[in-house]
C-alpha cells in the first residue's frame, strides 16, 4: 500500500506597504493625468466655442451680402421700418437680425411678427420667444449658460448669450451713433428720429481681416466676481473716458468688488434681444477677462471681453476669421483718460487691441 504525501504549496499575497505602494502609484498616475484630460476637455469646449463664434460671424457675413451692410448693434432700419420711430426700436439687438441665417428662421419671425403686432413688445417682456435659450449662443465653458435656477432677472428667465458684437475702443451708452467698432449704431438723441444703417464693408479701411466683429464673455454668476459677476460700481465711469484702471481699483485681492461697490441687479448676458451693452455688446477698451464696472448699471459701462478658457478670449474678425485673443495683449495704459470725446476719430489710444477694434482707426494692427 502506497501513501502519497501531498506538499502544500503557500501562495503568498500583498502586504499592506505593498498595497499601500500600489494605492500610491495610481494615486500619482491620476494626478498625473487628471489634469491632461481636463485640458483635453477645455480643448474641445474651446474648440466649440470658436466654431460657433466663426458660424455666428458667418451668419452677419450672410446678412451682409443681403442687405449690404452689417447688422446694427440696435436701432436698425428693420426695427425702425416695423415702429417708425427710434424710441420703440431702439432696444433689439443684432442677434434679432442674423437669426434666418442662423438656422432659426421661424423664431425670427415670430418675434417680428410680436413686434408689429405689439408696439410695447421688447426684450425684457419676458415672452417665450424672447425667452428661448440657443445652444448655438452659449459657450460649452461657461458653466452660467446651463445653470436652471431662475429668479426675476436671472439666468432661465431670459435668454441667454455669451457672444456680443464688438462697438469698438471707446465706451458709449448705446444711442452714440459714432462708429468706432463694427457694432457702433444708434442716434445722439433719445428723441432724435434717426435710424442707423450699420456699417458696410468699405468703410472698414482697416481692413476686415485687422477687425474684430465678435466676441465672447462671460454670463453673469451673481458672486460678486470682478469677471462674471454684475457690474462693479464707480462714478467715474459717466462719460465713457476714464481707463479701465478705475474698475480695477474697486476690485479687491479676491477679484471681487467691495461690498460698496457690488451690483448684481444688472445681469450681462441674460437677454440675446436687448441692444444694450451689456447684453449684446462689449468694447475692445480694454484687455479680456479685465473687471466690468459701470455708473450702477450697464450705462457708460466698462465690458471688455471675457471667458472661462485659460488666458484669454475667442473672437471673430470682420472677414469671418476666428482669432484667440491672449490676456496680455497690449490695450494701453489702462490709467490712460480717453481724449478727444465721443467724435474722436484717430488712432486707437488703447493699444493694439483697441486698434483692432476701430474700424477706421488708421492704425497697423493685425489680428494674433
Amino acid at each position: 500500500m502506497f501513501i502519497s504525501q501531498c506538499k502544500k504549496t503557500g501562495q503568498r499575497g500583498f502586504t499592506l506597504i505593498e498595497l499601500l505602494v500600489v494605492i500610491a502609484i495610481i494615486g500619482v498616475l491620476v494626478g498625473l493625468l487628471l489634469p491632461a484630460v481636463q485640458q483635453a476637455r477645455e480643448a474641445a469646449r474651446r474648440s466649440a466655442c470658436t466654431n460657433k463664434l466663426k458660424q455666428m460671424g458667418l451668419a452677419c457675413l450672410n446678412y451682409e451680402s443681403t442687405t449690404k451692410r452689417l447688422p446694427a448693434a440696435m436701432r436698425s432700419q428693420e426695427m425702425f421700418a416695423i415702429h417708425g420711430t427710434a424710441n420703440a426700436s431702439d432696444r433689439w439687438s443684432f442677434i434679432v437680425h442674423i437669426l434666418p441665417f442662423m438656422e432659426q428662421l421661424p423664431l425670427h419671425q415670430d418675434l417680428i411678427a410680436r413686434i408689429t403686432s405689439t408696439p410695447n413688445f421688447k426684450p425684457w417682456s419676458g415672452h417665450a420667444t424672447t425667452n428661448t435659450e440657443l445652444t448655438a449662443l452659449l459657450c460649452p465653458s461657461d458653466p452660467n449658460g446651463s445653470r436652471t435656477s431662475s429668479n426675476s432677472n436671472g439666468w432661465t428667465s431670459r435668454g441667454r448669450t455669451n457672444y456680443r458684437i464688438n462697438r469698438g475702443d471707446i465706451r458709449k451708452e448705446r444711442w452714440h451713433a459714432q462708429v468706432r467698432g463694427p457694432g457702433s449704431a444708434g442716434v445722439q438723441s433719445w428723441n432724435n428720429q434717426n435710424q442707423m444703417k450699420g456699417v458696410e464693408l468699405k468703410d472698414i479701411t482697416d481692413g476686415t481681416s485687422n477687425t474684430i466683429m465678435l466676441g465672447e464673455a462671460r454670463i453673469c454668476d451673481m458672486s460678486g466676481d470682478s469677471r462674471a459677476g454684475g457690474y462693479g460700481i464707480d462714478a467715474s465711469m459717466n462719460g465713457g473716458m476714464a481707463g479701465p484702471a478705475a474698475c480695477a481699483a474697486i476690485v479687491g485681492a479676491d477679484g471681487k468688488y467691495s461690498s460698496s461697490a457690488d451690483n448684481q441687479t444688472q445681469r450681462p448676458g441674460v437677454r440675446w434681444g436687448d441692444s444694450e451693452e451689456g447684453f449684446t455688446g462689449f468694447f475692445t477698451h480694454a484687455a479680456p477677462n479685465s473687471p466690468r464696472c459701470g455708473t450702477g448699471n450697464e450705462q457708460w459701462a466698462c465690458l471688455p471681453a471675457s471667458s472661462y478658457h485659460p488666458g484669454g478670449a475667442v473672437m471673430t474678425m470682420v472677414d469671418g476669421s476666428v482669432s484667440f485673443v491672449n490676456d496680455n495683449i497690449d490695450a494701453g495704459d489702462p490709467t490712460h483718460q480717453q481724449t478727444g470725446g465721443h467724435g474722436y476719430k484717430g488712432a486707437s489710444q488703447r493699444g493694439i487691441l483697441g486698434a483692432l477694434g476701430t474700424v477706421s482707426g488708421g492704425e497697423v494692427a493685425s489680428a494674433p
